[in-house]
């Protein structure tokens, strides 16, 4: 190293060469950390989109199984007697369709709740 032939008459050649590689590799870490940290972040945001596809896809099964043996239930709880059949049965599909809207009536009006709620201790929060 040529270059260096004036640094070395104040410095130790062991030393600076200590110092150099040290200089090297924290600039070199400087340099990918943004690279990997941005490859990191996109690997794990497609990571995350992967799982909630699943997850959702999972959801709308389980939801329509479940429907489907709601709907069975009730069908079998309505062939149980003989006559009035078909208005039993109505009945408790009406029944089962209230009380599934009921349900996401009450999500619906928690979730505004909980977001009111929020908004009304906000100013009350520090960071």
């Amino acid at each position: 190293m040529a270059a260096f032939d004036e640094i070395y008459d104040y410095v130790e050649k062991d030393t600076f060469m200590k110092y150099f590689r040290l200089f090297l590799v924290v600039c070199t870490y400087l340099i990918f950390r943004k690279y990997y940290s941005s490859w990191a972040v996109k690997k794990q945001t497609q990571a995350q989109y992967a799982q909630d596809e699943r997850e959702l896809a999972e959801k709308s099964a389980r939801d329509a199984r479940e429907k489907k043996e709601t709907i069975e239930k009730i069908e079998t709880e309505a062939q149980e007697f003989g006559w009035g059949k078909k208005t039993r049965n109505n009945v408790k599909l009406t029944e089962a369709v209230l009380q599934e809207y009921a349900a996401q009536q009450r999500q619906r009006n928690q979730s505004a709740y909980d977001a009111q709620e929020d908004v009304d201790i906000e100013d009350l929060l520090e960071d």
